[in-house]
Order: structure tokens, then C-alpha cells, then sequence
């Protein structure tokens, strides 16, 4: 009976929050085509916390005094469920833009959307494109001073709400790029939506921004303090 209920009440969710995410998504596209970076993001802030309240997740954000403004960060977050994204851009109070999983640019609508604001492409099945997706995040650090770029370091979604293992690349970026790692972790998105399961059921996302963590000292070869510094502060908050 239970199954039954949280079934029909997903796809009640579904029907409504469908049709707002594709309204939302086609008006920053539109709006994307006139107007670029600072002065899209109020909208990208905004719609996605309309397509996470038509989904019925809640969103609370500590540690927003730990973001310097006007300052550029390489941005770490847990990689939960589909979600994420809305999650991210609707928390993170300063100016951003993500690396996202490669097909989702072939995507209808979503796809032309991400190409327009700028969201950087990356195949993590493909080494050679990977670095390809970090040299062009280098370059928007480089060329728009005032944006920070997301990167997922565990490169894919978590099934069962631990800590998946971290990649490199973030790190090594952060290290070329001398900036400082922002970790920022959901807690309680898994009861929402997890891998493998389209079953929405709403609740509270608590995101958790860190305090900096400097790359001072780490070299492209030599990081590990740095990479366990890092995942230490993750495991803190999730197993």
C-alpha cells in the first residue's frame, strides 16, 4: 500500500513539475540569447528553485558567509540524483558555472540551454576528452574572472547515499589554477531521488558550504594532502 502511494504521488509530482521545468528551462534559453553570464544568473537562480519547489524539495543553505564575494572558487559537490544541479545553482550565492555529463548536451531544450550559459561538457569514460572539459574550465576561470566553476569529483551519482571515490581532476585545476576548493555537501538528498529510480519524494536538501581550502603547497604531482583534506571534510557530513 505504501509503494502504491508513493507511486501515484510521483507521478502527480511528475505531471506538474514536467510542464514548469520545460516553461523555465525554454525561458532561460530564450532569455540566454539576448543576455549572457552575470546578467543571466538571477534568472538561472530562480528557476531553479521553481522547478525544486514544483517538486516539493525544500532547500536549506549554511554557511553562505564562507563564500567571499567576487571571488573565484573550484566548487566540489556530492553527486546525489538529477536534481543536483537545481540544488547547486539555487544554493551557491555567487556566479558559477558546472561541468555536466556530455550527452546531457544532446538532450532536446536542455542541451541547447546548457550550450548557451555556457555549462562545460565532459565525458568521464573518455581521458582525453576529460582533460579536454578541464582545459576549458581553466579558460573560463582565465576569461570571466568573477565566475567560479562546479566540479562533481565523484563523476557520477551515488546508489546508495555514500561518499562515491573522488577523481583528480578538480584538484589538479585547482592547483594550475591557484584557486581555493569550496566543498559543498547535500545532506538528505537521497530520500528525494536516487540512481536508477524516476520515484520523487519530496523533503529537505540541507546544503552545507565549507570553509576555502587553500592548494598552497600541492603541485599537479603531489596533491594528496590536499585530495584528503578535502575528502575528510565530505565524510564529516556523509558516510
Amino acid at each position: 500500500m505504501k509503494r502504491a502511494f508513493l507511486r501515484i504521488r510521483s507521478i502527480l509530482i511528475w505531471i506538474v513539475a514536467f510542464p514548469v521545468f520545460v516553461v523555465c528551462i525554454s525561458l532561460v534559453l530564450l532569455v540566454a540569447l539576448v543576455y549572457r553570464g552575470r546578467r543571466l544568473e538571477p534568472l538561472i537562480k530562480s528557476v531553479c528553485r521553481i522547478i525544486l519547489f514544483s517538486c516539493g524539495v525544500q532547500l536549506r543553505v549554511r554557511g553562505r558567509e564562507n563564500v567571499e564575494p567576487g571571488h573565484q572558487y573550484i566548487l566540489l559537490m556530492n553527486h546525489v540524483n538529477f536534481f543536483d544541479p537545481f540544488v547547486f545553482y539555487a544554493a551557491f550565492p555567487g556566479w558559477a558555472r558546472g561541468m555536466e555529463e556530455e550527452k546531457h548536451f544532446r538532450w532536446p531544450l536542455y542541451g541547447p540551454m546548457l550550450r548557451r550559459i555556457g555549462a562545460i561538457p565532459v565525458d568521464r569514460k573518455n581521458s582525453a576528452k576529460a582533460r579536454d572539459s578541464l582545459k576549458k574550465a581553466a579558460r573560463l576561470i582565465r576569461t570571466k574572472p568573477d565566475f567560479s566553476v562546479l566540479v562533481l569529483p565523484e563523476g557520477t551519482r551515488t546508489r546508495d547515499g555514500k561518499l562515491g571515490p573522488f577523481k583528480r581532476g578538480a584538484f589538479i585545476l585547482a592547483v594550475e589554477a591557484g584557486l581555493d576548493l569550496l566543498p559543498m555537501v547535500q545532506i538528505g538528498a537521497g530520500r528525494i531521488n536516487h540512481k536508477g529510480s524516476r520515484l520523487i519524494c519530496p523533503g529537505r536538501v540541507d546544503v552545507v558550504i565549507g570553509p576555502p581550502i587553500s592548494p598552497a603547497g600541492a603541485t599537479r604531482e603531489n596533491h594528496d594532502a590536499l585530495f584528503a583534506k578535502t575528502r575528510e571534510w565530505f565524510l564529516s557530513y556523509v558516510d
